[in-house]
């Protein structure tokens, strides 16, 4: 990316912080009934939804075994990825030293030109080098891709919940760039 569009993509992205929306975040309000045998409707569910949930770190454990050995690769993948990045990254710096040692510079679409018949020489800049893939991230990544995390457990709780004669409510709050109330 050049130095040109750079610049119009951090004045894009200063102009849309300016206008930046609210960030909204949905709070779920449980109401329990009241009464014995309410109680003993809410400890059923209450059961079913442990049950479901032992269930489901069961069934992800025997998941995380299963792909266990190709995590390792996924890994090592990902690593082979960035040595690739790190090599053309090597390539481009070195290409640039090389224009910069002959005085040109790069200019709009990256291509060399020679600044003394051009008015509005563009500085040379080089994108950051990449960076090293973390194990511990790729490996979670690629777990939950493959295992997933959530087991749907929640509404069958919420169906028994109003079935046993509770109530549930859901609030919408603005917790970010919140507009200014008159």
């Amino acid at each position: 990316m050049t130095t040109h569009s750079r610049f119009l993509v951090l004045l894009l992205l200063l102009g849309l912080a300016g206008c930046a929306a609210p960030r909204y975040q949905t709070i779920t309000h449980r109401d329990a009934p009241v009464g014995p045998a309410a109680q003993a409707c809410l400890e059923g569910c209450a059961a079913r939804l442990d049950t479901c949930r032992r269930e489901c770190a069961d069934k992800y454990q025997a998941c995380l075994k299963r792909v266990e050995p190709d995590a390792d690769a996924h890994y090592r993948q990902a690593l082979d990825r960035y040595a690739a990045e790190l090599e053309r990254y090597r390539r481009e710096l070195t290409d640039a030293q090389f224009h910069l040692s002959l005085g040109w510079n790069r200019g709009w679409g990256g291509l060399w030109y020679d600044p003394w018949f051009d008015p509005w020489p563009y500085p040379v800049t080089l994108p950051p080098p990449p960076r090293a893939p973390n194990r511990d991230a790729v490996l979670t990544a690629f777990r939950e891709a493959k295992c997933g995390v959530d087991c749907g457990c929640q509404p069958p709780y919420d169906a028994c919940f109003l079935a046993c004669g509770g109530t549930i409510r859901s609030e919408t709050r603005c917790v970010a760039n919140c507009p200014e109330k008159p």
